[in-house]
């Protein structure tokens, strides 16, 4: 975990724009962007965040990427303290509430409402 007064945010997103206005937003916490799961399993493995969100837009099948529920799945084996935030495409927010599981806070779509959730949470 980041130390006690410096929040580890860490980011799944290949969105752009999401991630400029959470990197102006987002005061008090480190924030690190990943465009790709790999890179994100790669940090956490060195180290611990205090929260995870998952832009699910980021997650490619045709790419290897296996869905969801794996990123998720080895997120909550290797860092089970961080909390765990998703980003669902538009409409499908009641598949991604079901395949991230219980305990996972799903983040409205709009870039800025999403913004203002990973806000909140990465205090």
């Amino acid at each position: 975990m980041g130390s006690p007064g410096t929040p580890i945010v860490y980011c799944l997103t290949r969105d752009r724009e999401l991630a400029t206005i959470l990197d102006e937003r987002v005061d008090g916490a480190l924030v690190f962007f990943y465009n790709d799961a790999a890179r994100l399993h790669q940090a956490i493995v060195l180290r611990a965040p205090d929260l995870v969100v998952i832009d699910t837009g980021a997650i490619r099948p045709e790419f290897g990427d296996a869905g969801l529920g794996p990123v998720v799945a080895f997120v909550r084996e290797r860092a089970a303290a961080a909390r765990i935030a998703v980003r669902p495409g538009p409409g499908a927010d009641w598949l991604v509430g079901a395949e991230a599981g219980v305990g996972a806070v799903i983040l409205p779509v709009s870039g800025a409402a999403c913004a203002d959730a990973v806000v909140e949470l990465s205090r």
